[in-house]
């Protein structure tokens, strides 16, 4: 006698719920996508969130939990990840960019790839990666996802899942972007912080709220100081940031935060993110874990960044270096190198695991 088929997806929630929690990463990460009851399940789960390191051979990638010690390995065979370049990341996707300059969504635990419409003729000649910043936002669950990337400052397109093409946001001349709440920040080459609504058909500038709209970037370096990188970035309260890369006295690389002071409207320069850790680059904070982990410097208040983000050092310049991952403490300016051991590693990035 044959027995009717178990709907897995009905398991009663404190039973699935330990399951869940019992699980190595990877299975974790792959099992919340089941099915909604699953997911919704995987996110009373306490497992805090943390950056992980990804990093890349030429056709697998490494990815490095720094809680458990452990390294994952995915074969990625046809790949060659040597011209492929890391462009953003959210939750378990990565957003890459190909040598014909086009986009695709990779899951790193699955290995599921979401080709995204052609740029070819959106962009110039003579066109490289490095003129092209970009960000990713992905719901895990729905799988919706929006993608948007500014060339050269000049100009600025966005994707949302279902759209038939890019769409082009006009006079928007963008340096730097982030995505949150179904709002794009764009720091504009002005220096100013617009905010574009993406939740309907079609984008709209956000003016009577956005308190930032009239209110320019503006500081004072101190004594020696030089620019060479601006980013933006939202806090999870929705506080705007803009983050500094600069050359110091003595030629020290530092990062530094602004926020800017909502009654006065002037751009304070902070040492605290308040509990929280920043991705540079990556237009996001997270909150940090309780404590440092595995005395690699992960912690509250500082920035995880990669060494092309800093002021360029000796051999900054140099083809086919190795790409390595930092760690930033705000309190005492100093910087942690995660040690890569393995000379096949081409470059390694951040990403933090389950965080939209």
């Amino acid at each position: 006698m044959s027995r009717a088929p178990y709907d897995w997806s009905k398991l009663s929630t404190d039973l699935l719920r330990s399951i869940l929690e019992s699980l190595h990463p990877k299975d974790f990460h792959r099992a919340r996508t089941v099915c909604s009851s699953w997911y919704s399940v995987s996110t009373t789960c306490i497992r805090p969130l943390y950056p992980w390191r990804i990093l890349f051979r030429k056709s697998s990638t490494l990815l490095f939990d720094p809680q458990q010690d452990k390294t994952i390995e995915t074969e990625h065979p046809g790949t060659d990840f040597s011209k492929h370049c890391l462009m953003a990341s959210s939750s378990n996707w990565l957003l890459i960019i190909d040598p014909r300059l086009d986009l695709y969504l990779l899951n790193v635990f699955t290995r599921e790839r979401i080709n995204l419409p052609s740029m070819e003729s959106l962009l110039l000649r003579n066109t490289t990666s490095s003129n092209i910043s970009a960000c990713l936002w992905m719901n895990e669950r729905t799988r919706d996802y929006v993608v948007a990337w500014s060339y050269k400052e000049h100009y600025l397109f966005s994707y949302k899942k279902g759209d038939d093409s890019w769409c082009e946001h006009k006079g928007t001349r963008c340096k730097s972007l982030a995505y949150k709440n179904n709002k794009l920040y764009v720091y504009t080459s002005d220096d100013y912080v617009k905010i574009l609504d993406l939740s309907g058909d079609s984008p709209n500038e956000i003016v009577e709220g956005n308190p930032y709209r009239n209110h320019r970037f503006h500081f004072v370096l101190q004594p020696g100081e030089h620019v060479w990188k601006k980013k933006v970035a939202i806090t999870n309260s929705g506080e705007v940031l803009i983050v500094l890369s600069l050359r110091g006295l003595h030629e020290q690389r530092l990062l530094c935060i602004f926020k800017m002071n909502v009654e006065s409207g002037n751009w304070e320069r902070v040492d605290s993110l308040g509990g929280e850790m920043l991705m540079f680059g990556y237009g996001v904070t997270i909150r940090s874990p309780i404590k440092e982990i595995d005395g690699q410097g992960i912690k509250s208040d500082s920035i995880c960044f990669i060494d092309y983000d800093l002021w360029p050092a000796a051999g900054y310049f140099r083809p086919n270096r190795q790409i390595y991952c930092g760690i930033f403490d705000l309190a005492s300016s100093t910087i942690t190198w995660p040690k890569i051991s393995d000379a096949s590693v081409l470059k390694s990035f951040w990403f933090v695991p389950g965080y939209a």
